[in-house]
């Protein structure tokens, strides 16, 4: 937790005063996170920085907001959800070096360079953080999306906005995008939810009946034709429609703008939902009938 100032007070000052404690600030940013509430005379100078509660501007004739704003960013957390994070990291990695590879480094450094041994080790560290994850997803947005996308590669369950204001999702399997020499990708139309037939007739309506449809078919379905896509920041209420796929080269790709992206299993979730409905084959119904005949008869 840091309170900074934005002018230095010296004897003989200079412009670059006026400034000194937002560039206290910017060094901090480069070197690791922690809350910061500027308590200034020149406000007007850093309130583009502000992001309540984690970065606060509280003036000089408001020295009674203070005391508030350092509380609101100690109760967020924040801080400590950081620190923790990199003392886990840190253990994760200490007790494999300890455990696994100094005992064996000879097995391990054979035929190996440094970065080979940093790929064990981030390796281990993923697995290890991924089951984290598994363990405290829940239904919350927040856990479906990674906002913005971590990576620079294309991947199944990507959310793409198109320059036409239109929403799609890559269905293409991440092995065609891992050495970039994919010539189509295939991507499903994510429309509104409110143009959703059955949530037009929940809106309407507003009965049990048309709402149990709209969950079971729509909002909770992991089979069949839809796929609902919760609101997130500037991603509203979406629909997928499996049947509405088209091809996109690469140059399509490239013009569309990568929104966010599904995360595990969500994103392997709707891959398997994809393949399932295309690969549905139709069967003619058993005639119960003539069982239930043939059953009485015996």
């Amino acid at each position: 937790m840091v309170v900074l100032d934005v002018r230095r007070d010296t004897p003989d000052p200079s412009p670059e005063d006026d400034a000194a404690g937002h560039a206290v600030y910017l060094s901090i940013k480069d070197a690791r996170f922690a809350p910061v509430v500027f308590w200034t005379a020149l406000p007007e100078n850093v309130l583009q920085e502000q992001m309540a509660p984690l970065v606060t501007v509280v003036t000089k004739d408001d020295t009674d907001k203070l005391p508030e704003a350092i509380r609101n960013a100690v109760a967020s957390r924040a801080a400590i959800t950081i620190s923790g994070i990199e003392q886990h990291v840190t253990n994760v990695l200490r007790k494999h070096m300890w455990t696994e590879l100094a005992p064996n480094w000879a097995e391990y450094t054979e035929a190996a360079d440094s970065a080979s041994i940093a790929q064990v080790l981030l390796s281990r560290l993923s697995r290890v953080l991924e089951e984290d994850s598994e363990q405290n997803l829940t239904a919350d947005p927040t856990h479906r999306y990674i906002y913005p996308p971590a990576s620079s590669r294309r991947a199944p369950g990507d959310l793409l906005r198109a320059s036409d204001g239109t929403w799609w999702v890559i269905l293409t399997p991440a092995c065609d995008f891992a050495q970039n020499k994919f010539e189509f990708a295939l991507l499903a139309r994510a429309g509104e939810l409110a143009s959703n037939p059955r949530y037009q007739k929940w809106a309407e309506a507003k009965s049990n009946g048309a709402w149990k449809e709209l969950e079971k078919n729509v909002l909770k379905a992991t089979q069949g034709r839809f796929h609902y896509l919760p609101s997130f920041r500037d991603i509203p209420d979406l629909v997928l429609d499996l049947e509405n796929v088209q091809a996109a080269n690469a140059q399509a790709l490239d013009s569309m703008t990568r929104v966010a992206s599904l995360v595990s299993p969500f994103a392997e979730g709707l891959l398997v939902q994809h393949s399932q409905y295309r690969g549905r084959i139709g069967v003619p119904d058993l005639d119960s009938e003539r069982v239930k005949e043939r059953l009485s008869a015996g």
